[in-house]
């Protein structure tokens, strides 16, 4: 008899208890782990007041107040999904934008904004999966191009896309190539690209952050410590008081910021079709953006509460205060609590996004039933039993 719940094992949490012995061996390790924490925040913490006399003298640092009207805000962000069974694998892709708290409500969109795309296909392992990824972007792009809002947060980073859109360019087999060709000529993910890369109320804010360009080129060598040292947005949110925000730089400051980028540039494609194509010279374009320093980055911290933000924004919206002025207070206007991390709608976004892989085992569930219902329920137990669901 059918129950609620999904038959396979799979789709219940497994839990493991670690071992007293290891877990003992964890915790006899924290005193030092505590003392690595403490020496890193201690190298600029305890010079903290003559680093920031300096940079301010220098510019480095600025205020801004708030404007009284936020501007309305939107984010967007994206979840992929693959299950790998014995006889095929179930790729699935999930993009939705969110709309931020507005004062009147309802001023861009009337719910929640989403697009899907999902596929049964033959075995194609780390093809299948980079071909999810890459949907996955251009679904997030395409939503991104369309909202109406006045800024729009993109969640990472403008490496993310150009990154998972490089690797799906990649894939070589015939079958998932069609398919990331009908995509992109659907969702017209080239223009979608460029969009993101060049329309000035497009904001991509990272919440994991380990770039470095500012510490090592705005603090003393000493400071920077053994190793990498402290990362920027450590830096700043120890150094920026409530309402600051720092001078934007180019996004590729150091040569090793500049190398994560220009490492991306891809050549012709073979085979060649004219929306993979288009793509292809779209990724290329953004690339040259940022050799040419038209995509730059600040961190703002917008309460004494909360952490800075890395915000990565076009040149023009660098150098207009009246634009930054904007981005910024529509920042500060959606981060409303120390318990939610970054800007409202981009948790609310990342919340939905994440869920993909219960959406995908609701999918593979139903599949399942249909199959029985055919009278396919012989080749099930052989073929159609998942290893694991992996969520991206």
């Amino acid at each position: 008899m059918r129950s609620g719940f999904p038959e396979d094992s799979s789709a219940y949490a497994v839990y493991a208890d670690l071992p007293d012995e290891v877990l003992q061996a964890v915790l006899g390790q924290a005193a030092e782990v505590a003392e690595g924490v403490r020496a890193l925040l201690a190298r600029i913490g305890d010079r903290r007041e003559s680093l920031r006399t300096r940079l301010l003298a220098e510019k480095r640092l600025r205020s801004f107040d708030p404007l009284p009207n936020a501007p309305g805000t939107a984010a967007v962000d994206g979840g992929s999904a693959t299950d790998h069974s014995l006889g095929t694998d179930t790729a699935l892709a999930v993009a939705v934008g969110i709309e931020g708290l507005t004062d009147p409500p309802g001023q861009g969109w009337s719910g929640v904004q989403y697009l899907a795309w999902q596929r049964t296909l033959p075995h194609e392992g780390e093809q299948t999966v980079a071909t999810c990824r890459g949907i996955m972007s251009a679904l997030e792009l395409a939503v991104l191009r369309d909202a109406p809002q006045e800024v729009v947060f993109l969640d990472g980073s403008h490496l993310t896309p150009v990154i998972a859109l490089n690797a799906m360019l990649s894939v070589r087999q015939d079958s998932l190539r069609r398919e990331i060709a009908e995509v992109a000529e659907r969702y017209a993910t080239a223009d979608a690209l460029l969009h993101a890369m060049t329309a000035p109320n497009r904001v991509a804010v990272v919440k994991y952050d380990s770039s470095r360009d500012l510490t090592q080129t705005w603090m003393p060598e000493t400071m920077q410590g053994a190793g990498l040292g402290p990362d920027d947005r450590t830096a700043m949110s120890i150094l920026l008081e409530a309402g600051e925000y720092t001078e934007p730089v180019p996004i590729a400051l150091t040569q090793q910021s500049r190398s994560n980028w220009l490492a991306k540039r891809i050549d012709a494609l073979d085979p060649v079709d004219m929306a993979r194509e288009r793509v292809r010279l779209a990724i290329n374009e953004a690339i040259q953006r940022v050799r040419e320093d038209r995509l730059c980055v600040t961190y703002y911290r917008p309460h004494s509460w909360s952490s800075a933000f890395r915000l990565e924004i076009k040149a023009e919206t660098a150098s207009d205060p009246r634009r930054l002025e904007r981005v910024l207070s529509a920042v500060r206007s959606q981060v409303l609590s120390p318990e939610i991390r970054e800007p409202y709608p981009q948790w609310v976004a990342d919340r939905m996004a994440k869920s993909v892989g219960d959406a995908l085992i609701a999918l593979r569930t139903a599949v399942r039933h249909d199959l029985a219902d055919a009278g396919m329920a012989d080749y099930l137990s052989l073929v159609a039993h998942s290893y694991r669901t992996e969520t991206h």
